[in-house]
């Protein structure tokens, strides 16, 4: 009988090691390895000294050829391999306040301005050899002389919101210019006052003009506001409108948010999103942020703490700081169309005798104010630039020559007393007025000691940006002004220079009057042949160089500054106007990647 399977574990047999076989066996391997050992690695050490030569040769070998595999693999990647520009991320921007409205009619500051070129576009605009191309406008045309202009509107712009941009919308946004109830920019309203718009179709618009104007396309490039979401909103309340801080455009870029970070500071932050559907192409940047403070001051200290990528409005000083302290920031180098002048007031009491006028542009050494600023401008000559035509630069000023000045001084009758000047008991003193902003103050410091030299006596006074309008310009309280002009790619410089601008509120800020003057800007302003407008504007720089209504100092250079990976303006570039750098924005980046080739 078998016995149950609980019990068969029983029979399995019990395992015990035999713990001396282990121990001899154990003994045996200790000798054996030892064995070894001394065989082949201590009697044979001798071998290894007499071959060492010939081995360290081999290891020698093998390690240049692993260099050189290296380097070669190094080149190659080199060779087949580049850091380009990548799509993507976010652009920001630092720019001085403050920003009170984003809606174009109203842009005033360096931020209201620059926020209204990223969000709203033209019926034109500047391509990067600064002439006019479409944006809005698909062409446009002359007729009637000069007097009428024609724009066909392209079809496949619209705004923000997807409603088409029609020719209504162009009407609707010149109407309110023209309006006075909307208290539009003033410079806008004396340019739209007289002109007439009319809607010939639903994507054309002509413009009747009083009198022919060459330079009238330029004035295409203002900013278009829509009309059904503006329509039932009075003119007078425009300006206050939520639209004004929460805007829909047709621009590059789509308003998000704007953030109020510290209103004591005019510390806020406009957040833009790109329009995938802007009419030159969606913009490689996903998002761009513009971020507004008080001063330049600040801007800089952004820039240092990065936190913004790129900054404008500094002055040189602070742009050769930040140079010094980040050797692998971008300067381009961007000219513009600029002219800075120390605008002498003609009918002061002082100023209005032409030899003082004379003995002032003697004794200012331009090359010295341009070496304070860094090397940051270009010798200007006259009131137009070589840009304009060739044929300037060879119209000049009188060099510097400080005994000449005095000379034209005593010719005057203002003679030099325990070094003073004096005429009649009465010092010869000047008011000269500039911003505080900006090179302006080392402008006037400069200047005011190169004409102290001549025993002039000055009252110099850097005024508040945001009061200099209404405290100085207008009153013209000042014998110099020591300001920039905005000359444009054309050369009309009509409302500089023209008698009919000079006055309050006007800007002939000389207050200069000259028949042979006028009569020249008059007529190259109607003509819009180039070859006929240049003779006129030759005999206005002529007659312009005898009369001095202003010292033509120099040419400024955009204010600007990125980061290393930043890919804005072409260097060594020039712009319309400081808008103008955003002339290619749908092709700015902010970052760079390795990309390999294919060999």
């Amino acid at each position: 009988m078998e016995e149950p399977p609980s019990q068969n574990w029983r029979r399995f047999t019990r395992l015990r090691p035999d713990r001396k076989r282990i121990k001899r066996s154990a003994k045996k391997i200790e000798v054996a390895t030892l064995k070894h050992a001394h065989t082949f690695i201590i009697r044979r050490w001798d071998n290894v000294k007499d071959v060492r030569q010939f081995a360290l040769s081999w290891v020698v070998l093998i390690g240049l050829l692993i260099a050189v595999s290296g380097l070669q693999m190094l080149a190659y990647q080199r060779a087949f391999s580049q850091v380009v520009p990548v799509s993507g991320g976010t652009f920001a921007e630092g720019v001085a306040g403050p920003l009170e409205t984003i809606n174009p009619l109203f842009a005033s500051t360096s931020a209201e301005k620059s926020a209204s070129a990223l969000v709203f576009s033209g019926l034109l605009s500047y391509d990067k050899q600064n002439s006019l191309r479409g944006e809005v406008a698909s062409s446009w045309r002359i007729e009637k002389e000069g007097r009428r202009y024609v724009v066909d509107m392209k079809q496949n712009v619209t705004w923000h919101d997807g409603a088409p941009v029609t020719a209504e919308d162009v009407v609707f946004t010149v109407g309110l210019m023209k309006n006075k109830l909307t208290n539009a920019d003033s410079s806008l309203y004396n340019s739209w006052s007289g002109i007439i718009v009319t809607k010939l179709s639903q994507y054309s618009v002509a413009f009747d003009l009083p009198a022919p104007n060459a330079p009238f396309p330029h004035a295409l490039t203002f900013g278009l506001i829509p009309k059904h979401l503006l329509n039932d909103i009075r003119p007078e309340s425009l300006r206050e409108a939520t639209f004004s801080r929460s805007p829909i455009g047709s621009g590059p870029f789509v308003f998000n948010r704007l953030q109020l970070i510290d209103p004591d500071q005019d510390r806020v932050v406009l957040y833009l999103n790109a329009n995938l559907k802007y009419v030159r192409g969606a913009p490689k940047l996903d998002r761009f942020q513009l971020h507004v403070y008080k001063d330049a001051e600040r801007i800089k200290t952004a820039f240092m703490t990065s936190e913004i990528n790129a900054a404008t409005g500094l002055s040189s000083s602070d742009l050769a700081h930040i140079k010094e302290a980040n050797p692998n920031a971008i300067l381009p180098n961007t000219s513009i169309y600029d002219g800075l002048y120390a605008l002498l007031r003609t009918d002061s009491p002082i100023l209005q005798d032409i030899k003082v006028r004379e003995a002032l542009r003697l004794g200012t050494n331009r090359n010295a104010i341009i070496a304070k600023l860094q090397g940051n401008g270009e010798l200007l000559d006259g009131p137009l630039l070589p840009e304009h035509f060739a044929s300037l630069k060879n119209k000049k000023q009188p060099a510097f020559d400080s005994k000449a000045a005095g000379e034209k001084l005593d010719q005057a009758g203002w003679a030099l007393q325990n070094n003073k000047r004096i005429k009649d008991g009465q010092l010869l003193t000047l008011t000269v007025v500039a911003s505080r902003t900006g090179d302006y103050p080392v402008i006037l410091e400069e200047i005011t000691a190169q004409w102290k030299a001549l025993g002039i006596t000055l009252d110099t006074q850097l005024v508040a940006p945001e009061t200099i309008q209404q405290n100085v310009v207008i009153p013209r309280a000042y014998d110099v002004l020591i300001n920039d002009l905005v000359l444009g790619v054309d050369p009309d410089v009509y409302a500089y220079w023209h008698s009919s601008q000079a006055g309050p509120r006007g800007l002939n800020l000389s207050n200069y009057k000259s028949q042979i003057a006028d009569e020249a800007l008059q007529s190259a302003h109607s003509r819009s042949e180039t070859n006929l407008r240049q003779p006129k504007y030759e005999t206005f720089v002529d007659t312009w160089l005898k009369d001095v209504p202003a010292i033509a100092l120099y040419k400024p250079y955009l204010s600007y500054v990125t980061t290393a990976t930043a890919v804005t303006m072409p260097i060594n570039s020039i712009v319309a106007d400081r808008e103008g750098r955003y002339r290619n924005i749908e092709y700015w980046t902010i970052d760079k990647a390795t990309n390999y080739k294919t060999p």
